[in-house]
């Protein structure tokens, strides 16, 4: 591994491989499309391993990354955020050069489309199954009706299908609880399924969030997976109970810049501009990341009771225990886990692999 004098984000990837091949392989097992969201990684040499386990279609959260991708060479692209009207011209663009599924949640946005698009583009209807954030509720069937029927009866925009990610499940803190997530979601998703069959006989119903898709290994009444965070995981996720500790394939390398041995508290060279103000309640107390040990290898099992209490910044402060103090000095590296690991690779914008490969991120061509 090179020598780390910043913040760095450190990919492992081999486990990161082992994630991708994993949720790869049950889609195939449930003979359902696979559509990843690329938002957690933005990182074309990452859509490379996608490939490698037969992924042809990816899911992206903004008309941005669909072009950065786009230049990749991936020819279908799903945009899973409400469609921004104010960028008609890069919808355009990019409805040209590859296969574009936009999202819609209203008849405006319909209407505005067909007045503005020059080429087809195809629609998914976003059903809200219980996050309240974006999306027609599950159980509002005429209006979902409503919505694919003005759809289909237009020029350039087509029926894709029902969009629902089940975001809901984040608040989750166990199997059984995600599991009854996604009961809950598939049910209204059998209903709405069978209302359209006769009327849209393509149709597809897409489905996607890390906690359920990485817990059930049984899909029913979807026919395509776009789970995005499953690619490296995070603390967030081991909370919830969706992955294990040694599914997380990314770590922050941070340099120690002071210690205060009197409050068994170290700086590091790491704040919120490098990890987001994402946080775990852990016995009350909000955790910002937990601390490994960085080796030839990768990283240790986390240290116990050794965790980011606080973020400014770019400061971290990291609560030691005695023994770990002990060891430690002015210009060590340490690594974090990250509470959320999207937000991380967006803060940082590059991996650098254990056998010291850099890897690409989009907000370093964002940013430029």
């Amino acid at each position: 591994m090179m020598k780390i004098v910043k913040p760095t984000l450190l990919l492992d990837e081999e486990r990161c491989k082992r994630n991708i091949k994993k949720i790869a392989e049950k889609a195939k097992a449930n003979n359902v499309i696979f559509r990843p969201h690329f938002k957690t990684h933005q990182s074309k040499a990452i859509g490379k391993w996608f490939k490698n386990e037969g992924t042809v279609a990816i899911t992206v959260s903004s008309l941005g990354m669909a072009s950065y991708f786009a230049d990749a060479g991936w020819k279908e692209i799903t945009i899973a955020f409400p469609c921004n009207i104010l960028q008609i011209d890069l919808i355009n663009k990019l409805a040209k050069k590859v296969r574009l599924n936009l999202l819609v949640d209203n008849h405006e946005v319909i209407k505005l489309l067909n007045s503005q698009l020059s080429h087809a583009v195809n629609i998914y209807v976003e059903i809200d199954t219980g996050k309240g954030r974006t999306g027609v509720k599950a159980d509002d069937k005429d209006l979902i009706i409503d919505l694919l029927t003005n759809i289909d009866g237009n020029k350039f925009t087509k029926v894709k299908g029902l969009y629902l990610h089940a975001g809901h499940s984040y608040e989750c803190r166990n199997k059984e609880s995600i599991m009854d997530v996604y009961q809950d979601s598939i049910s209204h998703l059998a209903e709405l399924k069978d209302l359209t069959k006769d009327k849209f006989p393509n149709f597809e119903i897409c489905y996607g969030d890390t906690p359920t898709c990485s817990v059930i290994d049984k899909f029913e009444n979807i026919n395509a997976l776009s789970p995005g965070n499953l690619v490296f995981y995070d603390l967030m996720q081991e909370q919830i109970g969706a992955c294990t500790e040694n599914d997380i394939a990314v770590a922050v390398a941070c340099p120690v810049v002071s210690i205060n041995k009197l409050k068994n508290q170290v700086c590091i060279y790491g704040g919120a501009i490098h990890f987001s103000k994402e946080a775990l309640v852990v016995n009350g107390v909000p955790l910002y990341g937990k601390v490994v040990k960085l080796t030839k290898k990768g990283w240790s099992p986390i240290l116990k009771d050794c965790n980011v209490t606080g973020l400014s910044q770019e400061h971290g402060l990291v609560s030691m225990t005695d023994n770990e103090m002990g060891k430690l000095k002015v210009g060590d590296v340490l690594g974090v886990l990250p509470v959320h690991s999207c937000l991380t690779a967006e803060c940082l914008g590059e991996y650098l692999t254990l056998n010291g490969r850099f890897l690409d991120h989009y907000s370093k061509k964002k940013h430029a």
